[in-house]
């Protein structure tokens, strides 16, 4: 960076003292003090649904060819938000809104000297992508596979934003496979959820759950016959139920055995005397001693550990709904849906 050479208020050449523990020029006419501060930067990391981060490519040295962010310098008169953005609009034909300051870093340029890079989040609310003012080229690039930046502070920055964006994007891919394979029932569909933590956690501890419910069953108003059901047999019982659910959740077991359990369930507690809604009854507190179990885990932190518990709760509920439904066949004695024979013969 070039250093001044005559004083810019009243001509004189400039020397230098030190004033403030640097050495700094100064001029000896008018006593003008010339401090040099880093130039602000504006900075900008736009992504899009796909994930994909909005780039330039250079068009002007320095960095001539290279890629980075839209970038420019803020000028007079303007705040460093508003630079951001209009530096987006010139060089990229985008306009946009501020999400959030990512990050603050500073960077020395052969040709400017030192920089104050300040980078923005911000979102599209307009225009069309094109390249413009200092830039060649614009296009998106998948955050995975960025090209090498001209800039080392906005890989720092968009380190920061993948960070930050970690969670969301964990959140948004769990509810998407678990509305493809649990809603859709797609049986040996390759399962991996934000949930799996917890529900593995909920087979380690499968004995301990049972064991509270049985004490929940024997005593529970609502399932007042359970109290003569031998608590072996019981618990037996449960311990399947329990390994079903985690067989369900990682999608090994067939909806014919899962229904064939359940209806021989309906069948068993119907022929035993216990009323269809004490049976029901049952599942329900079962599960609710899986829920409180890992509740009891205190995962309320961050947005993605309560996540975790809602997709863990839907999950039970549509296991043990479906679970209750079959039961309840069992105890009607028939399988419903069965197709009836077609030009019977009249009996004789």
């Amino acid at each position: 960076m070039k250093k001044k050479v005559y004083c810019a208020h009243c001509g004189t050449p400039l020397g230098t003292d030190f004033l403030e523990g640097k050495h700094r020029q100064v001029c000896g006419a008018c006593n003008t003090v010339y401090y040099e501060n880093p130039l602000p930067v504006a900075s900008v990391i736009l992504a899009n649904s796909r994930r994909e981060i909005l780039l330039v490519r250079r068009a002007k040295e320095p960095f001539k060819d290279m890629w980075c962010c839209p970038i420019g310098f803020a000028e007079t008169g303007e705040s460093i938000e508003d630079a951001a953005l209009r530096e987006l609009k010139e060089e990229a034909g985008v306009e946009g809104r501020i999400v959030q300051l990512l990050d603050v870093g500073s960077h020395v340029n052969p040709l400017y000297g030192e920089l104050l890079i300040v980078t923005f989040e911000v979102e599209k609310t307009g225009g069309q992508e094109r390249a413009g003012d200092d830039a060649s080229e614009a296009r998106y690039f998948p955050v995975m596979n960025l090209p090498k930046l001209a800039f080392d502070s906005q890989v720092k920055a968009l380190g920061r934003f993948m960070e930050l964006k970690k969670d969301l994007w964990s959140i948004h891919d769990s509810f998407e496979t678990f509305v493809e394979s649990t809603v859709k029932d797609r049986i040996g569909y390759p399962v991996v959820l934000l949930s799996d933590e917890l529900a593995n956690a909920v087979q380690e501890n499968s004995e301990k759950i049972v064991n509270l419910w049985l004490d929940d069953i024997t005593t529970n108003p609502s399932t007042r016959s359970y109290r003569r059901v031998d608590r072996d047999a019981l618990h037996s019982r449960a311990m399947v139920i329990m390994g079903q659910f985690g067989a369900w959740l990682r999608k090994e077991k067939s909806e014919s055995e899962f229904t064939s359990f359940y209806r021989s369930l309906g069948r068993e507690r119907n022929e035993g005397g216990v009323p269809l809604e004490e049976a029901i009854s049952s599942l329900s507190l079962l599960k609710k001693h899986v829920w409180m179990f890992t509740y009891s885990f205190g995962v309320w932190e961050k947005a993605v550990d309560i996540y975790r518990m809602f997709e863990l709760g839907e999950r039970l509920v549509y296991f043990f709904d479906r679970a209750a439904y079959h039961t309840a066949v069992g105890y009607a004695g028939k399988k419903r849906g069965a197709a009836t024979p077609r030009n019977p013969t009249p009996a004789t």
